[in-house]
């Protein structure tokens, strides 16, 4: 069942017993109304009767051989045609009927009444049947012993009531066609956008074109969604784009090592008499180039995933970071990487990917720095800098060289993917830091990055390395 049938039958539910609820309220509060008035006429007639206050339409009266009791108003007397009337007597027998007027009925209750000398709060009120109609009738007690009955027709009651009923149905079931209507109409409206995102997610899934994004123009929650939608596209395009150059700049940069590779190992498959000294360093120029595939397939892979999986946040001294990094490559290359620590920050972050940012900048300044130079990192607060003794970065180069295979011509021929400040850039961003590429005092360049700073109650934890 679609989501529009849903919210139609759920808008028709709703209207059906709201509709039900009020006609059924008005009818009982009518039908209350009108046998409330019908009660107080009884009980006003009933005591007129009984006190000898009678009307004014003049009646027959046939008492038979009964003695009239001493407090019955005596015959000839008048009261209205609206109603049935007799009197019991102080056994509880009819003594007064009116000629013509059928007999109403009497109880071993209504007897009660009329035996017990009482006031008008013990009246006995209820629905008789006399020829074939149904009456709502008083037993009225007379102080001294006896009753008055007096009884009024229900039919005209009843029919207003049957025809209220009628009308109630029609207008509720009116009321009923019509929402449903407008339910349907107001459903439809409300989920087109939601089949428009249905069609463009269909089409995304069958074409794989990300470029038809949805035309927004509400601004309630389905036009959220619109817009979520939307933006869900372009960072899928844009993901899509990146993964499109990242596997072109993947594949050029493969194409170097493995075509040196190829010819290294076709020069070794022809040449069976090949001096000795030639083929050792062929064979490490296969080294080489399988180091430099490796490294590419490392680096690769880290970008594919973020560097960082499920890494949880940590709590990470800038300090202590900087002085692992530094002793790692002392023993890994036997250059010296000098660390200057001062009021070093400790905050939250992946401390596998801000160790790994600090790695590839110290690894990127041991490339372009001369051997018997050091390589200088300064940490201050959350910013980290790495300076390098080389050439320096031309100011043309400075906003690129964190894109993904980007190496300068002059240092093309430098070992390397061109992967290790993409990889920088990365992480640092992941962290929502700031990248930082300068010129070095007296030559050389400063790489770095500026990570936000910590909440105030990690602050008073910042120390002096």
């Amino acid at each position: 069942m679609s989501l529009r049938i849903r919210l139609s039958l759920l808008v028709l539910v709703l209207v059906t017993v709201g509709v039900a609820a009020a006609s059924w309220a008005s009818f009982v509060v009518t039908r209350h109304e009108l046998l409330g008035e019908i009660d107080t006429f009884l009980v006003q007639r009933a005591s007129s009767i009984a006190e000898g206050q009678r009307g004014a339409l003049p009646i027959l009266v046939d008492q038979g051989d009964a003695a009239t009791p001493p407090n019955v108003p005596p015959p000839g007397g008048f009261v209205e045609s609206d109603s049935l009337f007799q009197v019991l007597d102080a056994e509880g027998n009819p003594v007064t009927a009116v000629t013509g007027q059928a007999t109403l009925p009497v109880s071993a209750a209504e007897r009660t009444v009329a035996t017990t000398a009482s006031t008008g709060e013990e009246a006995r009120v209820r629905v008789v049947v006399v020829d074939g109609d149904r009456y709502q009738m008083i037993t009225y007690p007379v102080s001294g012993g006896g009753a008055v009955q007096v009884a009024r027709s229900l039919v005209e009651t009843e029919d207003v009531l049957a025809s209220l009923r009628l009308r109630l149905a029609l207008i509720g079931s009116g009321v009923v066609t019509v929402a449903a209507l407008t339910a349907l109409f107001l459903a439809r409206r409300a989920t087109r956008p939601i089949a428009a995102l249905t069609a463009a997610a269909a089409h995304v899934a069958a074409t794989e074109d990300l470029s038809a994004p949805i035309v927004v123009r509400r601004r309630d929650e389905v036009g959220a969604l619109a817009d979520s939608f939307n933006a869900m596209l372009s960072s899928l395009a844009t993901s899509k784009a990146q993964q499109r150059r990242l596997v072109q700049d993947a594949s050029h940069e493969l194409r170097t090592p493995l075509t040196s590779l190829r010819t290294n190992i076709e020069v070794l498959e022809r040449a069976y008499d090949l001096d000795p000294d030639e083929r050792r360093q062929i064979l490490a120029d296969i080294d080489l180039e399988l180091n430099e595939l490796t490294n590419l397939a490392n680096e690769l892979v880290e970008l594919a995933t973020e560097g960082r999986a499920d890494e949880p946040v940590q709590t990470v001294e800038l300090g202590v970071l900087a002085e692992n990094v530094a002793q790692r490559f002392e023993r890994r290359t036997g250059r010296t990487v000098e660390v200057r620590a001062t009021q070093a920050a400790t905050i939250d972050a992946h401390p596998a990917m801000v160790e790994r940012a600090m790695s590839n900048l110290v690894d990127n300044a041991l490339k372009f720095s001369p051997p018997a130079t050091p390589v200088e990192v300064e940490v201050q607060g959350t910013s980290v800098r790495v300076r390098d003794h080389g050439p320096g970065i031309e100011l043309a180069h400075r906003d690129r060289v964190f894109d993904r295979f980007y190496r300068a011509t002059a240092d093309r021929s430098l070992p390397g993917s061109g992967l290790g400040l993409a990889i920088v850039r990365q992480a640092v961003e992941a962290e929502h830091g700031v990248l930082v590429v300068e010129d070095a005092p007296g030559g050389g360049a400063v790489v770095g990055f500026d990570l936000p700073d910590p909440a105030p109650d990690d602050r008073d934890r910042s120390s002096s390395v």
